[in-house]
């Protein structure tokens, strides 16, 4: 939990007729990352067996998946379990209805382009309703006309080629010589304007819109025949195309990776890595089913391993912001479960009120149900949705709503503690500190507490460091964090005595203790990692300081809540407008300070971390370990048959 997963490789050596079965058990643990074979191993088995299989199902795995994009969607109430290729063919068969559905898509698509040319036409004839002549005079072999809105125009058209005819509803027909078409063309190209070519119709324009109405009904009416085609198709076949769309693409992939592996004339090795946990599942599994006829061999090597997270179900969403910023080494410390337990508690406290807390909580909560059960028609504006679906996916968003649950919960008790609820009181305080917010009247103290937060960070970070480097054998980097240690306790003391004007002298215990540390550490760390590490003092003072920012951003929200509850108060004692305008301000400035409880405490508490915290020990730079595997959602594993 504290640490990545630990990883091993392993090299997989086992009989050709045994390595359909062997992949296809990989696949279905989806607890190996496949990796190309080593030198030794290519030297031996330096060939790759075809698969004649795999140019068959990659065809057939596009033609059902053009089914899925055709079909209707239909809910798949159960899952499917294929034994092999073969079973799996015989079930394509059954599906015969490509003819029928290249016809259909076909004339679907037809209709819809009739639908749409005839809707423009429509449009420019809607145009042409003061013209009731005959259309055919528009368009001959000597001349053509256009529907053009802007009238400026018109003065600067040669009048031996061009005629106009005012339509009197901001529109004018223009009927030009062919011939001069391009110079038509290019004395409209340096102006604003709306061009729309007449079509070559005969009949008057109202006689033409019937016509085309008529042509777009019964288009529709044989879309709405198409359509009812298609769902009995869905009906009959939805569930079956899915299920086989999906072990397609499963033995497609196997079959990938076999087409990849190293072989011989009779056997074949392929190598990956593993949980060290999962091990003795991985070797049990494949001597079952290979009858013991598989040699399964740890390797040992230089290569990193991929990282695999391993942290409680109620803290992986947490890793979201680990990966966000970077995963760590298998070696090293997963700060997952600090970030799970520490950034609520900073959240909540920059936030520090009951009613922002509350929002935030019921704005998490409607973004997870709003994920997980999509309504049919949205009425979020589609430019709100569409910005923050651009900024990160429907999962990412999700994860952070379920972040901000717990932040928001503690949230709300800071703000009972601190007594506020939209800038509101929200139970009686003493008489002398009525007149001012908590986090105001204790303001000294609330910033001395984040200045002991900062300390206490800074120096957690430090001993993880020494941990981390103590396990990779830099024993010399682990000696000079506990300098660090020492200056950072040495310049809280001194800095404290400044603050509460005790002697800095030598003679003064406390300023002793801290010029002892701080000489201390000044040599641990020029021995242990040289001179020019020293250039780091100010950030060690600078990163303990900068924890007081929880209690800056909290005071910024307080008091920003408390100018519009007091500008709306004011307001309550004057004229009507005056109480509507209150109102207003009231609103609209405590939905903006929603907004900033949302992003700042987001964003300085995870800096906080990221920066302040995890510059002390973190290396990061971790691979992601990538197991091959699918996540089924239509058909079922060997093992869940079992």
């Amino acid at each position: 939990m504290l640490k990545p997963e630990k990883m091993v490789k392993i090299r997989i050596i086992g009989l050709n007729k045994d390595k359909s079965l062997i992949v296809d058990d990989l696949h279905d643990l989806g607890i190996m990352q496949m990796e190309n074979a080593g030198s030794e191993v290519a030297t031996i088995f330096d060939d790759v067996l075809s698969n004649d299989n795999y140019k068959i199902l990659s065809d057939y795995l596009s033609e059902f998946r053009g089914y899925l994009s055709i079909l209707p969607k239909r809910p798949v109430k159960s899952k499917k379990y294929f034994n092999s290729i073969p079973e799996l063919l015989d079930s394509i068969l059954e599906i015969n209805i490509k003819d029928e559905l290249n016809e259909l898509k076909e004339s679907e698509d037809n209709l819809f382009s009739i639908i749409r040319e005839n809707e423009n036409y429509i449009n420019i004839l809607k145009k042409l309703n003061n013209f009731n002549n005959d259309l055919s005079i528009l368009n001959n072999n000597y001349i053509e006309s256009f529907v053009i809105e802007n009238s400026e125009l018109l003065n600067n058209f040669k009048k031996d080629y061009t005629t106009f005819i005012n339509l009197n509803n901001n529109y004018f027909i223009v009927s030009i010589n062919r011939k001069n078409e391009s110079e038509f063309l290019s004395l409209l190209s340096s102006y604003s304007y709306q061009l729309l070519k007449i079509p070559e119709f005969s009949g008057t324009p109202e006689e033409k819109l019937k016509e085309l109405e008529s042509t777009i009904k019964d288009s529709n009416a044989r879309l709405d025949q198409i359509h009812n085609v298609l769902n009995k198709i869905s009906d009959n076949n939805y569930e079956k195309i899915a299920q086989i769309e999906e072990q397609l693409d499963i033995y497609v992939r196997e079959l990938e990776v076999l087409s990849q592996t190293a072989s011989s004339d009779n056997a074949f090795a392929l190598e990956g890595w593993v949980p060290e946990r999962e091990h003795d599942s991985i070797v049990k599994t494949l001597e079952h089913d290979s009858h013991n006829n598989v040699l399964i061999q740890r390797i040992k090597t230089d290569e990193e391993p991929p990282t695999k997270l391993s942290n409680p179900g109620r803290f992986k969403i947490f890793e979201f912001f680990i990966r966000f910023y970077s995963l760590p080494k298998e070696y090293e410390f997963d700060p997952t479960l600090i970030f799970a337990l520490v950034f609520p508690v900073f959240f909540g406290l920059m936030v520090g009120d009951a009613g922002y807390g509350l929002v935030i909580l019921l704005i998490s909560l409607f973004i997870i149900h709003r994920v997980n059960h999509p309504p049919l028609k949205s009425h979020i504006p589609k430019k709100i949705s569409g910005f923050i679906l651009m900024i990160m996916g429907k999962s990412s968003l999700k994860t952070l709503a379920r972040a901000l649950i717990p932040a928001s919960i503690i949230a709300i008790i800071f703000g009972v503690i601190f007594n506020e609820f939209f800038g509101f009181t929200i139970y009686p305080v003493p008489f002398r500190i009525a007149s001012r917010p908590v986090p105001v009247t204790y303001l000294g103290k609330l910033l001395l507490i984040s200045g002991y937060i900062g300390l206490a960070f800074v120096i957690f970070g430090f001993v993880i460091g020494i941990i981390n480097n103590l396990y990779t054998n830099h024993k010399k980097v682990a000696v000079a964090k506990f300098g660090w240690i020492f200056m950072a306790i040495a310049f809280a003391v001194l800095g404290l005595n400044l603050i509460h004007r005790i002697s800095l002298s030598p003679l003064n215990i406390s300023s002793l203790i801290g010029y002892v540390l701080l000489i201390s550490g000044f040599i641990l760390v020029i021995v242990f990692e040289g001179s020019q590490s020293l250039m780091e003092i100010p950030s060690i003072i600078s990163h303990i300081l900068s924890y007081t920012r929880i209690v800056g951003i909290l005071l910024a929200s307080v008091v920003l809540a408390l100018v519009i509850n007091t500008v709306f108060v004011g307001t309550l004692s004057g004229p009507f407008y005056f109480i509507i305008m209150g109102i207003v301000i009231l609103v609209f400035g405590q939905l903006f300070n929603i907004v900033i409880a949302v992003f700042e405490p987001g964003i300085q508490g995870a800096r906080l971390l990221y920066v302040e915290f995890f510059s002390k020990f973190y290396f990061g730079n971790g691979k992601p370990f990538r197991p091959f595997g699918t996540d089924r959602s239509y058909t079922l594993k060997k093992f869940d048959k079992k």
